[in-house]
């Protein structure tokens, strides 16, 4: 079996690292490339430094991840892509989405689903339109619904299920219910942490984000009425101006354990691993067999650029 491409998904403020010593630091571990968040307000540009990472490293594979479709008309970002992905034939990858806090941080609303489907078709139709060469196109989806529209409107997802190997084998066959031949990988929040009080911070400022996608679809999550509140007032907590960094969660810690601590605790082991370098490749291992056909890590948690080689090594278990 091949292996499958493992890239490292940059999602640091502006300044806080340099997008080429990453990649570069990343393509050295035995990673396949790199990703670059788009939030205007928090990060750098993610086109901008997929240029300069594709240009630099002729043996790296880069791109957005995640392109916030609501904040460009789709043909701005068919047009960058479609440049891109004609300068670097099968290196790049694109993945789109209906904003997170890109949209929050600028006020404004996350379109529909219907509107975000549209979205995905126009920008697919102008790629084709322009004759894109071979890229690898994809639209993030977490529920059941946001898939399938996003495997048929792009042919390619990645889904952002949690790192439970029956969640991702779950959401792979979603994706593929209608179309065998979608592309899907998988969006893992993995990180090396031998000490507890590193691992509860490493998800401390993800919590809020991840609860949003099971408040989305409570159901496809299992989750009980009063446990879907709990889970909703935790993603309602969640600051965006921070997003991805210390203080996003809006709560005390007394706070959080004793009003809404069952609902952290679900959170943090349906999306979260903050483990032991063995116990990570293990969980790693048992996703190999979900179907997936690549893996963004997310570069967001403390610790993975430190265990930066260690990690690399792990997600070899893929």
């Amino acid at each position: 079996m091949s292996r499958l491409p493992v890239l490292l998904n940059v999602a640091r403020r502006r300044g806080e690292v340099d997008a080429l010593a990453v990649a570069r630091d990343a393509q050295a571990a035995g990673l396949s490339g790199v990703g670059f968040a788009d939030s205007p307000r928090l990060f750098p540009d993610p086109l901008v430094e997929t240029t300069r990472v594709l240009t630099s490293l002729p043996d790296v594979m880069a791109g957005p991840c995640i392109l916030s479709l609501p904040l460009q008309h789709p043909a701005r970002a068919a047009s960058a892509l479609s440049t891109l992905a004609r300068h670097f034939p099968g290196r790049l990858v694109a993945v789109v989405g209906r904003g997170e806090s890109s949209t929050a941080n600028e006020g404004l609303p996350s379109p529909s689903l219907k509107e975000y489907a549209a979205m995905q078709a126009s920008l697919k139709s102008l790629l084709d339109d322009m004759g894109a060469p071979s890229l690898h196109l994809m639209g993030a989806a977490s529920g059941p619904r946001t898939i399938t529209a996003t495997a048929q409107a792009l042919g390619g997802v990645m889904v952002d299920v949690g790192v439970d190997a029956k969640a991702v084998a779950a959401a792979v066959a979603h994706a593929r219910a209608d179309r065998r031949d979608v592309s899907v990988w998988a969006f893992l929040r993995v990180t090396i942490a031998t000490d507890p009080s590193v691992a509860a911070d490493a998800s401390a400022s993800l919590l809020g984000s991840c609860a949003s996608r099971m408040v989305a679809a409570p159901q496809w999550y299992g989750l009980t009425e009063e446990l879907a509140s709990a889970v909703a007032d935790l993603a309602a907590a969640h600051d965006y101006r921070r997003h991805g960094h210390a203080g996003a969660l809006r709560l005390p810690d007394s706070d959080l354990d004793a009003r809404l601590g069952p609902a952290a605790a679900l959170v943090r082991q349906r999306f979260i691993v903050a483990d032991r370098t063995e116990l990570v490749t293990e969980r790693l291992r048992g996703l190999a067999s979900t179907g997936i056909d690549g893996v963004i890590l997310a570069g967001g948690l403390p610790g993975v650029l430190d265990h930066l080689t260690e990690l690399a090594r792990v997600a070899r278990a893929l």
